[in-house]
């Protein structure tokens, strides 16, 4: 759930690893994969090493993560785990609270001072991805991944091949791509349902069907709110117009583009959404809701946790985002407004019928692996174990509530377990102390789930449970309305690595059209002022970055 939100096939791997003369599971005999000078060593696949092997890390701590009895993220109970489940010892380099981007300014420091980097690094960032592959540091992964991952994760990585485009060079894999569930950032509308029904409206279908409500919502509230008191749509651009909550990027889907993603046009090429003639409309739309007071006179400098501050105070009448926002941080209104009732409703349509919506891509990370790491196969055990028996266990595994006992569940004198918010100790997200972020997610997994819930299927197993419990009344009915607009979905059609000129322009860019966009939207610059940022955006480098994004296209369509 979230943002800022993975066994072994036992008889044959521990075949493999005892024939390490054999050229299966592991080879005993043959060079580390790694740089032409790597020692020879055995890297013989094991569910457990003894002695226990070491892997170092470096950290960027979830600013959300909790720790309690005394633990550490060096320290925790997952560490503990590893070592004693597996043998392996998770050694820390350094780690920091990433907020701000604390774990980018300080890897970014490690890589040009010549320290010591991890062997193994879970980078969320995509520029510091890049720059780490080509750094030459960070081995190519693609054998590794065919010798060592278990057939749960490579189906589950099979799921959408496209994701390992970004950490690829000439056609080898650099990174292996961070899996996170289908749609898990895809955005409906939520509404105040208890507001319409006050006011004896229905759920909007249109735009204009939409500024109704909104206008309802604002100068008649139902709950007796002043309008200078009421939000009736709360977005929030501040570091993007293409983001997962309080998202504006459906109003430019309106009228047919969205924007800071790559999306089809009408030739076939790829093409840059925000430099769509489309936008104009969509920036015109937010000029007039700002200018109504339809949405918040701070957006430009509201990011997405600001957005829903209106919505839990009670303040909010809509708020884009994911499905799973039932659960957080919807369900905190109550405290504020008792009666408060969100339902989630499809994307508007705009004047001729279209709906887009960004879609979600099926990784949110990548994990790269030291070139003169002695034991690569070792995170293989580690993360393998994750896929087979965390990603989605079957009812009767010892992971069907979650991972640690105390930690992220808690069992009742009955056996049954109790919600998060009642653990001795309070609820602690354990997957923010793994390897890897998020644990193991099979991409599809977490959607299926939700439908047999939303069909009225008791929950059995632990993904279906934890939702149950944990992710609020509405979240299956949501996972519903998103996917009855499945084809409005739109992914980002670039997922290859950075291209030259977006290392050398990208951020003048951005830069710019950020500025262009809220003059714009503020009424300090005409909607014309767009035109003349086409041009310019096309002149000062988005022209070569689109024949480099189209090259790209071309080899991989």
């Amino acid at each position: 759930m979230g943002k800022g939100k993975w066994g072994i096939k036992v008889g044959l791997l521990a075949l493999c690893a005892g024939l390490v003369l054999s050229g299966c599971g592991g080879a005993g005999g043959e060079k580390a994969a790694g740089s032409a000078d790597t020692p020879i060593i055995e890297n013989a696949y094991k569910e457990k090493y003894e002695p226990p092997v070491p892997i170092t890390t470096a950290w960027g701590i979830n600013p959300i993560a909790k720790f309690k009895n005394g633990e550490s993220i060096e320290n925790s109970v997952a560490t503990q785990w590893a070592k004693e489940k597996f043998g392996i010892d998770i050694k820390s380099l350094w780690s920091v609270t990433d907020t701000n981007g604390a774990f980018v300014t300080k890897m970014r420091l490690a890589m040009s001072s010549g320290q010591e980097m991890p062997e193994i690094v879970t980078v969320g960032d995509e520029l510091l991805a890049q720059d780490l592959i080509d750094s030459g540091m960070y081995q190519e992964v693609g054998p590794l991944f065919d010798k060592y991952a278990s057939d749960t994760w490579k189906a589950a990585m099979a799921q959408d091949p496209n994701i390992w485009n970004s950490y690829s060079r000439d056609g080898k894999k650099m990174g292996i791509p961070i899996l996170d569930y289908a749609y898990n950032n895809d955005y409906l509308l939520w509404i105040r349902q208890d507001w319409l029904d006050k006011l004896k409206l229905e759920a909007p279908k249109t735009l204009s069907e939409l500024e109704t409500v909104m206008e309802a919502f604002k100068n008649n509230n139902p709950d007796g709110l002043a309008p200078d008191e009421v939000i009736p749509l709360s977005l929030g651009f501040k570091t993007s117009m293409n983001t997962w909550m309080g998202d504006p990027s459906w109003i430019f889907g309106a009228y047919g583009t969205l924007p800071q993603q790559w999306n089809i046009g009408a030739d076939g090429k790829l093409e840059y959404g925000s430099a769509n003639p489309a936008m104009k409309q969509g920036l015109t739309k937010l000029n007039e809701w700002l200018g109504k007071g339809y949405i918040p006179q701070e957006a430009a400098l509201w990011d997405e946790n600001k957005t829903a501050e209106p919505a839990v105070a009670g303040t909010a009448g809509i708020i884009p985002g994911p499905y799973w926002m039932s659960g957080w941080p919807l369900q905190d209104t109550a405290k504020n407004v008792p009666d408060a009732v969100w339902k989630p409703i499809a994307i508007p349509t705009g004047p001729d019928g279209t709906a887009m919506r960004h879609g979600t891509k099926y990784s949110n990370g990548v994990i790269l692996i030291k070139k003169d790491m002695r034991h690569p196969e070792a995170f293989f055990t580690y993360q393998n174990y994750l896929f087979d028996n965390y990603a989605d266990p079957k009812p009767g595994s010892p992971y069907d509530y979650g991972l640690f006992e105390g930690y992220d569940y808690q069992l009742d004198e009955k056996g049954q377990p109790i919600p998060g918010e009642k653990i001795d100790g309070g609820y602690v997200n354990v997957t923010l102390y793994l390897l890897v972020h998020d644990g193991a997610r099979i991409p599809d997994a977490q959607m299926k789930a939700l439908m047999n819930l939303a069909d009225g299927k008791e929950p059995v197993t632990k993904l279906e449970k934890d939702v149950a419990l944990n992710y609020g009344p509405e979240t299956p009915a949501a996972a519903k309305v998103l996917l009855s607009q499945e084809e409005i979905s739109r992914k980002n059609q670039f997922t290859g690595p950075t291209t030259e000129t977006m290392k050398s322009r990208l951020d003048y860019l951005n830069k710019m059209e950020n500025q262009v966009f809220n003059e714009i939207i503020y009424g300090k610059s005409p909607i014309d002022a767009f035109d003349t940022f086409a041009e310019s955006w096309k002149s000062g480098g988005g022209g070569k970055i689109t024949a480099e994004v189209n090259a790209w296209y071309d080899s991989v369509k």
